[in-house]
């Protein structure tokens, strides 16, 4: 995790007070890391537009992302706000999103609530970022994931989670951990961190293990509250199906294997 885990709200302060404000177009940063996703298509004629903040105590950089429409125009508020981390080890390398929105205004006047498929689309996007060994952390305490909040309060695995299975679409998932207290409010928001694997063999034997948790989960699944276990048993089915093909393994037990 990194050490440098500042809230949206201690951010705001920092960089408010009245002063010019410290955003700027991505435009006026060539070379950034985040110039890869300038402009990303996130939907049919959506696409997102990149701002960088202040630098944080520990080098990481702010941003924030805000949708495009080619029907509806710019949001006039962002979609979400992060950190970006580079340096010269693998684990050194992330990507967090430390609030985000549900619903957004335009500049059309309309307001609209994001759709799953922008939504995740977005994530991929971000996932584009995060090197080999890397990870990316997504908080989980908008009003927007509570279907995740609740699932994860459960006990469910994270990748069956909706916010924990468009990371591991976005292949920010080969193992997760879930930072559900915030340590003396330094750590900000609750989050999903997915980590991206480091090799074949970590991708292997991190998959094995989470096929073997998910199928020990499907019967205790039933269990749940209603509305969570139908949110979340179609999720961990989506994703014992692509790890039982990613590994060639039919239905059955599964034995021990692995690094």
């Amino acid at each position: 995790m990194t050490t440098d885990h500042t809230t949206l709200s201690t951010a705001s302060a920092a960089i408010g007070g009245g002063r010019s404000s410290p955003w700027r177009p991505l435009a006026g940063l060539p070379g950034h890391a985040l110039g890869a996703i300038e402009g990303a298509e996130v939907g049919n004629g959506v696409t997102l537009a990149i701002e960088i903040g202040p630098r944080s105590k520990v080098g990481s950089d702010y941003f924030r992302a805000f949708l495009v429409s080619d029907a509806l125009g710019r949001s006039t508020a962002p979609l979400l706000w992060g950190l970006i981390n580079r340096g010269r080890f693998p684990g050194f390398n992330w990507v967090e999103v430390t609030d985000s929105a549900g619903r957004l205004p335009m500049e059309s006047g309309d307001e609209v609530e994001i759709p799953e498929g922008i939504e995740l689309q977005m994530v991929r996007v971000l996932g584009t970022l995060v090197p080999a060994g890397g990870h990316l952390m997504m908080e989980y305490d908008s009003r927007h994931r509570s279907r995740t909040a609740r699932a994860l309060m459960a006990n469910v695995p994270p990748v069956a989670t909706p916010l924990g299975a468009m990371m591991f679409a976005a292949g920010c998932g080969v193992a997760f951990t879930d930072w559900y207290i915030s340590e003396g409010g330094r750590e900000g928001a609750r989050k999903l961190q997915g980590f991206r694997a480091l090799d074949a063999a970590h991708e292997d034997r991190r998959g094995r293990e989470m096929l073997n948790a998910l199928e020990a989960f499907m019967p205790r699944a039933r269990d749940l509250d209603w509305d969570v276990q139908a949110a979340v048993r179609p999720l961990a089915e989506a994703a014992i199906t692509v790890l039982r093909q990613r590994f060639d393994i039919p239905d059955g037990p599964i034995g021990p294997r692995g690094v």
